[in-house]
Protein backbone atom coordinates (compact mmCIF):
# COMPACT_ATOMS: atom_id res chain seq x y z
CA UNK A 1 0.00 0.00 0.00
CA UNK A 2 1.28 3.67 -0.66
CA UNK A 3 1.76 6.22 1.42
CA UNK A 4 -1.03 8.18 0.93
CA UNK A 5 -3.40 5.41 0.84
CA UNK A 6 -1.73 4.10 4.20
CA UNK A 7 -2.09 7.74 5.62
CA UNK A 8 -5.94 8.34 4.55
CA UNK A 9 -6.58 4.69 6.33
CA UNK A 10 -4.68 5.68 9.20
CA UNK A 11 -6.63 8.71 9.44
CA UNK A 12 -10.21 7.44 8.77
CA UNK A 13 -9.47 4.70 11.49
CA UNK A 14 -8.94 7.98 14.06
CA UNK A 15 -11.91 9.41 12.82
CA UNK A 16 -14.25 6.59 13.32
CA UNK A 17 -12.41 6.17 16.55
CA UNK A 18 -13.66 9.21 18.09
CA UNK A 19 -16.97 9.40 16.12
CA UNK A 20 -17.52 6.14 18.53
CA UNK A 21 -15.68 7.62 21.80
CA UNK A 22 -17.58 11.21 21.47
CA UNK A 23 -20.85 10.33 20.00
CA UNK A 24 -21.79 7.70 22.16
CA UNK A 25 -21.49 9.28 26.49
CA UNK A 26 -23.01 11.41 28.59
CA UNK A 27 -24.95 13.93 26.44
CA UNK A 28 -27.96 13.16 24.15
CA UNK A 29 -26.39 15.12 21.36
CA UNK A 30 -23.20 13.91 20.78
CA UNK A 31 -25.23 10.70 19.17
CA UNK A 32 -25.72 13.35 15.56
CA UNK A 33 -22.54 12.76 15.27
CA UNK A 34 -23.00 8.47 14.58
CA UNK A 35 -24.63 9.22 10.81
CA UNK A 36 -20.59 10.72 9.65
CA UNK A 37 -20.05 7.21 10.22
CA UNK A 38 -20.71 6.87 6.80
CA UNK A 39 -18.64 9.04 5.53
CA UNK A 40 -15.48 7.60 6.85
CA UNK A 41 -16.82 4.14 5.35
CA UNK A 42 -16.93 5.22 2.16
CA UNK A 43 -14.39 7.27 1.42
CA UNK A 44 -11.93 4.41 2.53
CA UNK A 45 -9.68 3.41 0.12
CA UNK A 46 -10.45 -0.64 0.36
CA UNK A 47 -12.47 -3.13 1.99
CA UNK A 48 -9.57 -3.56 4.84
CA UNK A 49 -9.91 0.30 5.39
CA UNK A 50 -13.55 -0.13 5.55
CA UNK A 51 -13.55 -3.24 8.33
CA UNK A 52 -10.94 -1.40 9.68
CA UNK A 53 -12.38 2.05 10.76
CA UNK A 54 -15.91 0.42 11.04
CA UNK A 55 -13.93 -1.82 14.21
CA UNK A 56 -12.54 1.52 15.65
CA UNK A 57 -16.10 2.69 15.74
CA UNK A 58 -17.75 -0.50 17.36
CA UNK A 59 -14.73 -0.74 20.06
CA UNK A 60 -14.57 2.54 20.86
CA UNK A 61 -18.23 3.02 21.60
CA UNK A 62 -17.74 -0.54 23.54
CA UNK A 63 -14.83 0.91 25.77
CA UNK A 64 -16.53 -0.50 28.81
CA UNK A 65 -16.92 -3.91 28.24
CA UNK A 66 -13.44 -5.14 28.80
CA UNK A 67 -13.76 -3.59 32.35
CA UNK A 68 -17.77 -4.37 32.59
CA UNK A 69 -17.44 -7.54 31.82
CA UNK A 70 -14.21 -8.86 34.31
CA UNK A 71 -16.38 -7.37 36.90
CA UNK A 72 -19.90 -9.03 35.79
CA UNK A 73 -17.89 -12.73 35.99
CA UNK A 74 -15.95 -12.10 38.54
CA UNK A 75 -12.89 -12.80 40.13
CA UNK A 76 -12.86 -16.43 39.30
CA UNK A 77 -13.61 -15.86 35.44
CA UNK A 78 -10.01 -14.56 33.49
CA UNK A 79 -9.62 -10.89 32.93
CA UNK A 80 -9.12 -12.07 29.17
CA UNK A 81 -12.78 -13.25 28.46
CA UNK A 82 -13.43 -9.25 28.34
CA UNK A 83 -10.97 -8.15 26.35
CA UNK A 84 -12.63 -10.93 24.18
CA UNK A 85 -15.90 -10.32 24.38
CA UNK A 86 -15.01 -6.52 23.79
CA UNK A 87 -12.90 -7.54 20.57
CA UNK A 88 -15.52 -10.14 19.44
CA UNK A 89 -18.54 -8.30 19.48
CA UNK A 90 -17.23 -5.49 17.73
CA UNK A 91 -15.63 -7.34 14.90
CA UNK A 92 -19.15 -9.07 14.36
CA UNK A 93 -20.43 -5.67 13.71
CA UNK A 94 -17.95 -4.40 11.74
CA UNK A 95 -18.67 -7.15 9.55
CA UNK A 96 -21.49 -6.73 7.63
CA UNK A 97 -19.89 -3.11 6.80
CA UNK A 98 -17.04 -4.59 5.53
CA UNK A 99 -18.20 -7.29 3.16
CA UNK A 100 -21.23 -4.67 1.95
CA UNK A 101 -18.00 -1.75 1.29
CA UNK A 102 -18.73 -1.24 -2.66
CA UNK A 103 -15.22 -1.21 -4.77
CA UNK A 104 -16.70 0.69 -7.35
CA UNK A 105 -18.61 3.10 -4.78
CA UNK A 106 -21.61 2.31 -6.13
CA UNK A 107 -24.81 0.51 -4.90
CA UNK A 108 -24.81 2.23 -1.78
CA UNK A 109 -28.91 2.81 -2.22
CA UNK A 110 -29.42 -0.56 -1.14
CA UNK A 111 -25.94 -1.54 0.60
CA UNK A 112 -26.26 1.19 3.49
CA UNK A 113 -30.03 0.30 4.39
CA UNK A 114 -28.61 -3.54 4.05
CA UNK A 115 -25.81 -2.81 6.38
CA UNK A 116 -28.07 -0.91 8.74
CA UNK A 117 -30.91 -3.61 8.51
CA UNK A 118 -27.87 -6.34 9.48
CA UNK A 119 -26.36 -4.66 12.91
CA UNK A 120 -30.23 -3.94 13.79
CA UNK A 121 -32.20 -7.40 13.80
CA UNK A 122 -30.60 -10.91 15.06
CA UNK A 123 -28.58 -12.51 15.18
CA UNK A 124 -26.15 -9.61 15.00
CA UNK A 125 -28.36 -7.14 15.93
CA UNK A 126 -28.29 -8.97 19.85
CA UNK A 127 -25.08 -7.29 20.40
CA UNK A 128 -26.32 -4.16 17.93
CA UNK A 129 -25.02 -1.20 20.05
CA UNK A 130 -23.44 1.90 18.48
CA UNK A 131 -26.02 1.63 16.05
CA UNK A 132 -26.17 5.38 13.60
CA UNK A 133 -29.99 5.11 13.66
CA UNK A 134 -29.93 6.15 17.05
CA UNK A 135 -28.82 9.46 16.36
CA UNK A 136 -32.71 10.30 14.87
CA UNK A 137 -33.59 11.33 18.01
CA UNK A 138 -30.95 14.10 18.71
CA UNK A 139 -31.03 15.42 15.17
CA UNK A 140 -34.74 15.28 14.37
CA UNK A 141 -36.79 14.89 17.55
CA UNK A 142 -40.51 14.44 17.48
CA UNK A 143 -40.88 13.08 14.16
CA UNK A 144 -41.24 9.05 14.80
CA UNK A 145 -40.04 7.21 11.67
CA UNK A 146 -39.57 9.81 9.10
CA UNK A 147 -36.43 10.79 11.40
CA UNK A 148 -34.87 7.15 11.25
CA UNK A 149 -35.13 7.93 7.33
CA UNK A 150 -34.13 11.07 7.51
CA UNK A 151 -30.98 9.52 9.23
CA UNK A 152 -30.79 7.43 6.31
CA UNK A 153 -30.88 9.77 3.66
CA UNK A 154 -27.89 11.77 5.36
CA UNK A 155 -25.54 8.75 5.42
CA UNK A 156 -26.84 7.85 1.69
CA UNK A 157 -25.59 11.73 0.79
CA UNK A 158 -22.14 11.06 3.01
CA UNK A 159 -21.62 7.77 0.81
CA UNK A 160 -22.75 9.27 -2.82
CA UNK A 161 -20.56 12.61 -2.06
CA UNK A 162 -17.57 10.59 -2.11
CA UNK A 163 -18.69 9.11 -4.99
CA UNK A 164 -19.29 12.70 -7.20
CA UNK A 165 -17.20 14.31 -9.36
CA UNK A 166 -16.41 16.96 -6.48
CA UNK A 167 -16.37 14.89 -3.19
CA UNK A 168 -14.91 17.09 -0.87
CA UNK A 169 -17.40 20.16 -1.49
CA UNK A 170 -20.18 17.92 -1.93
CA UNK A 171 -19.14 15.95 1.55
CA UNK A 172 -18.69 19.44 3.08
CA UNK A 173 -22.51 20.27 1.66
CA UNK A 174 -23.48 17.06 3.97
CA UNK A 175 -21.49 17.95 7.02
CA UNK A 176 -23.46 21.28 6.72
CA UNK A 177 -26.48 19.72 6.98
CA UNK A 178 -25.60 17.36 10.09
CA UNK A 179 -24.54 20.63 11.81
CA UNK A 180 -28.24 22.54 11.33
CA UNK A 181 -29.83 19.33 12.05
CA UNK A 182 -27.83 19.46 15.72
CA UNK A 183 -28.56 23.19 15.96
CA UNK A 184 -32.44 22.20 15.04
CA UNK A 185 -32.22 19.01 17.37
CA UNK A 186 -30.41 21.40 20.21
CA UNK A 187 -33.70 24.15 20.36
CA UNK A 188 -36.12 20.54 21.02
CA UNK A 189 -36.77 20.25 24.44
CA UNK A 190 -38.00 17.73 26.08
CA UNK A 191 -41.21 16.57 27.98
CA UNK A 192 -40.97 16.40 31.74
CA UNK A 193 -41.21 12.63 32.97
CA UNK A 194 -44.46 11.89 33.69
CA UNK A 195 -42.66 9.57 36.84
CA UNK A 196 -39.98 9.49 39.51
CA UNK A 197 -37.00 7.12 39.24
CA UNK A 198 -35.34 6.26 42.49
CA UNK A 199 -31.50 5.63 41.58
CA UNK A 200 -30.38 2.95 44.85
CA UNK A 201 -27.04 1.98 46.05
CA UNK A 202 -27.54 -1.63 46.69
CA UNK A 203 -24.94 -4.20 47.68
CA UNK A 204 -25.68 -8.06 46.22
CA UNK A 205 -28.53 -7.54 43.85
CA UNK A 206 -27.48 -8.85 40.34
CA UNK A 207 -28.08 -11.98 38.84
CA UNK A 208 -27.80 -15.30 40.60
CA UNK A 209 -27.51 -13.26 43.61
CA UNK A 210 -30.44 -14.09 46.07
CA UNK A 211 -29.27 -14.37 49.54
CA UNK A 212 -32.34 -14.34 51.66
CA UNK A 213 -31.06 -12.42 54.75
CA UNK A 214 -29.59 -9.56 51.88
CA UNK A 215 -32.51 -9.69 49.93
CA UNK A 216 -35.15 -8.57 52.68
CA UNK A 217 -32.72 -6.10 53.95
CA UNK A 218 -32.75 -4.63 50.18
CA UNK A 219 -36.27 -4.85 50.30
CA UNK A 220 -36.72 -3.06 53.37
CA UNK A 221 -34.47 -0.68 52.11
CA UNK A 222 -36.35 0.09 49.07
CA UNK A 223 -39.72 0.24 51.25
CA UNK A 224 -38.27 2.78 53.23
CA UNK A 225 -37.34 4.86 50.05
CA UNK A 226 -40.57 4.37 48.68
CA UNK A 227 -42.29 5.42 51.86
CA UNK A 228 -40.59 8.77 51.42
CA UNK A 229 -41.60 9.30 48.13
CA UNK A 230 -45.29 7.80 47.34
CA UNK A 231 -48.22 9.94 47.16
CA UNK A 232 -51.63 9.26 45.44
CA UNK A 233 -51.32 9.17 41.51
CA UNK A 234 -47.95 8.88 41.36
CA UNK A 235 -45.27 6.04 40.12
CA UNK A 236 -42.22 5.41 41.52
CA UNK A 237 -39.53 3.87 39.21
CA UNK A 238 -37.26 1.36 41.02
CA UNK A 239 -34.29 -0.10 38.93
CA UNK A 240 -33.41 -3.91 37.47
CA UNK A 241 -33.44 -7.00 39.96
CA UNK A 242 -33.33 -4.63 43.30
CA UNK A 243 -36.25 -7.18 44.69
CA UNK A 244 -34.50 -10.32 44.29
CA UNK A 245 -36.41 -13.29 43.55
CA UNK A 246 -40.12 -12.49 43.12
CA UNK A 247 -41.67 -15.18 46.05
CA UNK A 248 -44.87 -14.77 47.88
CA UNK A 249 -43.17 -13.11 50.90
CA UNK A 250 -41.53 -10.59 49.28
CA UNK A 251 -45.01 -9.60 47.51
CA UNK A 252 -46.33 -10.06 51.34
CA UNK A 253 -43.67 -7.53 52.61
CA UNK A 254 -44.64 -4.83 50.08
CA UNK A 255 -48.27 -4.87 50.73
CA UNK A 256 -48.51 -4.50 54.24
CA UNK A 257 -47.32 -1.05 53.66
CA UNK A 258 -50.18 0.02 51.39
CA UNK A 259 -48.49 2.27 49.68
CA UNK A 260 -50.11 5.03 47.84
CA UNK A 261 -49.42 5.20 43.96
CA UNK A 262 -47.87 2.76 41.51
CA UNK A 263 -44.67 1.12 42.31
CA UNK A 264 -42.47 -0.69 40.10
CA UNK A 265 -39.84 -2.47 41.15
CA UNK A 266 -37.23 -4.86 39.37
CA UNK A 267 -37.42 -8.31 40.42
CA UNK A 268 -36.64 -12.64 39.05
CA UNK A 269 -39.19 -14.57 38.42
CA UNK A 270 -38.35 -18.18 39.49
CA UNK A 271 -39.66 -21.28 36.59
CA UNK A 272 -39.38 -24.70 37.27
CA UNK A 273 -36.15 -26.15 36.54
CA UNK A 274 -33.71 -23.10 37.29
CA UNK A 275 -34.55 -20.64 34.39
CA UNK A 276 -36.00 -17.17 35.34
CA UNK A 277 -37.47 -14.22 33.88
CA UNK A 278 -36.05 -10.53 34.67
CA UNK A 279 -39.23 -8.95 34.75
CA UNK A 280 -40.64 -5.52 35.72
CA UNK A 281 -43.55 -5.26 38.83
CA UNK A 282 -46.01 -3.49 39.62
CA UNK A 283 -47.38 -2.52 43.14
CA UNK A 284 -50.74 -0.68 43.33
CA UNK A 285 -52.73 -0.85 46.43
CA UNK A 286 -53.04 -4.39 47.65
CA UNK A 287 -52.30 -5.75 43.51
CA UNK A 288 -49.32 -6.73 42.08
CA UNK A 289 -48.52 -7.60 38.01
CA UNK A 290 -45.81 -8.32 35.72
CA UNK A 291 -45.94 -5.19 33.53
CA UNK A 292 -42.84 -6.23 31.59
CA UNK A 293 -40.69 -9.09 31.15
CA UNK A 294 -36.98 -8.52 29.12
CA UNK A 295 -37.07 -9.49 25.82
CA UNK A 296 -33.03 -9.70 25.15
CA UNK A 297 -31.15 -10.73 28.24
CA UNK A 298 -27.27 -9.81 27.99
CA UNK A 299 -25.62 -13.05 25.75
CA UNK A 300 -23.85 -15.14 27.73
CA UNK A 301 -24.10 -13.24 31.09
CA UNK A 302 -27.88 -13.88 31.55
CA UNK A 303 -28.82 -15.60 28.25
CA UNK A 304 -27.47 -18.99 27.75
CA UNK A 305 -30.10 -21.78 26.73
CA UNK A 306 -28.17 -24.38 26.98
CA UNK A 307 -27.94 -24.35 30.94
CA UNK A 308 -30.62 -24.45 33.51
CA UNK A 309 -30.08 -21.59 34.45
CA UNK A 310 -30.52 -18.85 31.87
CA UNK A 311 -32.71 -16.10 31.86
CA UNK A 312 -35.28 -16.47 29.30
CA UNK A 313 -35.54 -14.24 25.89
CA UNK A 314 -39.14 -12.86 25.66
CA UNK A 315 -38.23 -12.09 21.91
CA UNK A 316 -42.06 -11.04 20.38
CA UNK A 317 -43.23 -9.72 23.71
CA UNK A 318 -44.59 -5.99 21.95
CA UNK A 319 -42.24 -4.18 24.92
CA UNK A 320 -45.11 -1.50 26.05
CA UNK A 321 -47.79 -1.44 29.32
CA UNK A 322 -50.38 0.61 31.06
CA UNK A 323 -50.17 2.15 34.00
CA UNK A 324 -52.48 4.68 35.73
CA UNK A 325 -54.17 5.22 31.98
CA UNK A 326 -50.42 5.88 30.46
CA UNK A 327 -49.08 3.39 27.79
CA UNK A 328 -45.33 3.34 28.55
CA UNK A 329 -42.52 1.37 26.23
CA UNK A 330 -40.22 0.01 28.62
CA UNK A 331 -36.23 -1.48 27.88
CA UNK A 332 -34.33 -3.22 30.86
CA UNK A 333 -30.71 -2.86 31.29
CA UNK A 334 -28.63 -4.59 28.65
CA UNK A 335 -31.66 -3.55 25.96
CA UNK A 336 -31.29 0.29 26.23
CA UNK A 337 -28.21 -0.44 24.29
CA UNK A 338 -29.89 -1.64 21.62
CA UNK A 339 -31.99 -0.33 18.40
CA UNK A 340 -34.26 -3.57 17.70
CA UNK A 341 -35.99 -3.78 20.94
CA UNK A 342 -36.59 0.04 20.72
CA UNK A 343 -37.75 -0.02 17.39
CA UNK A 344 -39.94 -2.77 18.36
CA UNK A 345 -41.46 -0.93 21.52
CA UNK A 346 -41.75 2.24 19.22
CA UNK A 347 -43.51 0.40 16.99
CA UNK A 348 -46.58 0.38 19.73
CA UNK A 349 -47.00 4.03 20.14
CA UNK A 350 -45.71 4.28 24.24
CA UNK A 351 -46.90 7.74 25.53
CA UNK A 352 -43.76 7.53 27.74
CA UNK A 353 -40.53 5.53 28.03
CA UNK A 354 -39.10 3.66 31.40
CA UNK A 355 -35.67 2.11 31.65
CA UNK A 356 -34.47 0.09 34.41
CA UNK A 357 -30.88 -1.07 35.11
CA UNK A 358 -28.88 -2.67 37.39
CA UNK A 359 -25.37 -1.08 36.83
CA UNK A 360 -23.30 -2.48 39.63
CA UNK A 361 -20.89 -3.99 37.24
CA UNK A 362 -20.29 -1.45 34.77
CA UNK A 363 -21.14 1.68 37.47
CA UNK A 364 -16.94 2.60 36.58
CA UNK A 365 -17.57 2.69 33.06
CA UNK A 366 -19.14 4.40 30.27
CA UNK A 367 -22.15 2.32 29.71
CA UNK A 368 -24.87 3.77 32.59
CA UNK A 369 -23.65 7.23 30.51
CA UNK A 370 -24.77 6.03 26.96
CA UNK A 371 -27.74 4.19 28.54
CA UNK A 372 -29.28 6.93 29.78
CA UNK A 373 -28.53 9.32 26.51
CA UNK A 374 -29.54 6.19 24.05
CA UNK A 375 -33.07 6.02 25.96
CA UNK A 376 -33.03 9.78 26.19
CA UNK A 377 -32.65 10.22 22.35
CA UNK A 378 -35.71 7.58 21.20
CA UNK A 379 -38.24 9.83 23.96
CA UNK A 380 -36.56 12.51 21.50
CA UNK A 381 -37.52 10.96 18.54
CA UNK A 382 -41.48 10.12 19.98
CA UNK A 383 -41.57 13.70 21.67
CA UNK A 384 -42.15 11.82 24.68
CA UNK A 385 -41.03 11.30 28.26
CA UNK A 386 -38.13 9.25 29.74
CA UNK A 387 -37.87 7.81 32.91
CA UNK A 388 -34.64 5.54 33.96
CA UNK A 389 -33.35 3.88 37.50
CA UNK A 390 -29.77 2.69 38.28
CA UNK A 391 -28.76 0.74 40.49
CA UNK A 392 -24.94 0.93 41.20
Amino acid sequence: MNRPLAGLQLVNVATAAVIGYAGWGDHVMALGLAPAIAYVWAQSPNRLGAGLALLAYYAAISRGLPHGTAVFFGPEASPAWGWVFWLASSLFLALPWLILWPAQRRGYWWRVPLALLLVTLPPIGVFGWGNPLTAAGALYPATGWLGLLAVLALMLAYCYATASAQPARNALMVHAALALSLVYGSLHTQPAATVQAMDTKLPGVGIGQYDFARTYANNQQLIEQARREAAPGKTLLFPETVAGLWLGGTVKLWQREALPGTIVLGAALQHPGGDYTNALVALTGESEQIIYRQRVPVPVGMWHPWAADSAIAHWRDPGVTTLQGTRYGALICYEQLLAWPALQTLWHRPQALIGASNDWWSADTSIPAIQRSVMNAWGRLLGIPVATAFNY
